[in-house]
């Protein structure tokens, strides 16, 4: 018996077929892709044979087309894509472009310049350089506004050149947000300001409502110490966003829970918020920690993230 199984095995190996009639079934299957070795009883001897008959043993080996198409599905399926992926030409990657004093110092002449046209083609210029639209607001934009600041601060320019800079910094942001895509966008630059509850008014929020009203932007103050007298207003009006000053560090956490009160109860779900003031300006990190978009250092300044935040909120 076991010679038998011995020779059995080789033949299925050896792709062999038994004589016809004997001991071989079904030698294909219906895709005709194994062969199938099933014996029956012993070669001589009939079914009837006492002590002839065997257990069917079943053998099943690929046939060579059957492996063919096998590997043939492997490498279309899986090898071909992953070379065709790997010698496919990649798109060039911009080094990163670092946006020095220079181009601040540049853009903040240019806006202050007789021609409003020099300041857009140099900020396009930067763009088709590769700074990102991110960048050149926080690095440029932004930037540029604070020392539009800082130069009237020193009496190196006098109000109106500043703000002649500062509205033009904005109408690149207007187009750089695609913001005349927004339907009545001049009535949504409503803006409250509020000083901090515990606060009274600084000179630094008067500085930034002077500048915001010259840059086109409706207006509201809000001098109560009451902590929810913020969020009341922005309840029953519609405003963009809500700007706060924090002067010492005394009243963070009722900044925070201020700015809280003003988010759950606004009109508008996607109201911004900044912050300013001496304790900002000591500590940045503040934004963070009582939950609003930004800071500004300065009036100019307040005036374009105003903007971004509005956008945000709007596109």
């Amino acid at each position: 018996m076991l010679t038998y199984h011995r020779h059995v095995i080789e033949a299925a190996r050896c792709e062999m077929r038994w004589p016809d009639g004997v001991g071989m079934a079904n030698d294909q299957d219906e895709t005709g892709g194994m062969a199938s070795v099933k014996p029956d009883y012993l070669p001589g001897e009939d079914a009837g044979a006492s002590g002839g008959f065997m257990p069917p043993l079943h053998i099943t080996v690929d046939m060579p087309d059957f492996r063919y198409a096998k590997l043939t599905r492997i490498v279309t399926e899986h090898v071909l894509p992953k070379l065709v992926a790997l010698h496919q030409p990649q798109p060039p990657v911009r080094p990163a472009v670092t946006l020095r004093g220079g181009e601040i110092a540049e853009l903040a002449k240019l806006v202050m310049g007789p021609d409003n046209d020099d300041a857009i083609n140099y900020v396009l210029k930067l763009k088709d350089g590769g700074v990102s639209l991110d960048d050149l607001h926080a690095e440029l934009l932004e930037p540029t506004a604070r020392m539009l600041g800082e130069l009237w601060d020193e009496d190196k320019a006098d109000f109106v050149d500043v703000t002649i800079g500062v509205s033009r910094l904005q109408r690149l942001v207007h187009a750089f947000e695609r913001l005349g895509q927004v339907p009545d966008y001049d009535d949504k630059r409503r803006v409250l300001l509020a000083a901090t509850p515990g606060e009274q008014h600084s000179l630094g929020s008067a500085i930034v409502q002077k500048f915001l009203r010259a840059g086109g932007w409706h207006v509201w103050t809000c001098a109560s110490p009451d902590i929810a007298e913020p969020a009341e207003i922005v309840a029953k009006q519609w405003f963009g966003l809500v700007g706060f000053s924090l002067g010492c560090d005394v009243h963070v956490e009722s900044l925070k829970d201020a700015i809280t009160l003003v988010r759950e109860r606004s009109l508008n779900p996607k109201i911004g918020i900044m912050i300013g003031g001496a304790a900002v300006t000591q500590d940045p990190d503040l934004v963070n920690k009582v939950g609003a978009d930004g800071t500004a250092a300065n009036g100019p300044a307040a005036v374009i993230l105003a903007k971004k935040l509005l956008a945000e909120g709007l596109v």
